[in-house]
């Protein structure tokens, strides 16, 4: 049996194939709930960035992020699922509230 295809059949098939293939692309390989995270964490940084102790933007994101790929026993972000970024939330305001403590008290 042989299958013969047209031009215009191959052509859409062709383009239904790129076109999966971009929606697959394009889809954001971190979860929703850590880009939300990861905003917050930004901000944060850039707010008390040099303000006590020196520390760079960079120094404090660092310190985060590796806290909570340690808690999360992940070595990549993108590994993060949505039940995880909860968890990471708590994470980050735990260091944020121990971190203000620790601003207080000296």
């Amino acid at each position: 049996m042989i299958i013969t295809i047209d031009e215009k059949d191959l052509q859409r098939m062709i383009d239904e194939r790129v076109d999966e293939r971009l929606q697959r692309a394009n889809q954001p390989v971190y979860c929703k709930g850590w880009l939300e995270l990861r905003k917050d964490i930004t901000d944060y940084c850039h707010l008390t960035k040099y303000k006590q102790a020196n520390r760079s933007f960079a120094t404090l994101q660092s310190f985060i992020y590796s806290a909570i790929k340690f808690s999360l026993g992940i070595s990549r972000l993108s590994e993060m699922s949505d039940a995880q970024a909860v968890i990471a939330r708590e994470v980050f305001e735990f260091l944020k509230e121990k971190r203000g403590q620790a601003e207080w008290m000296s």
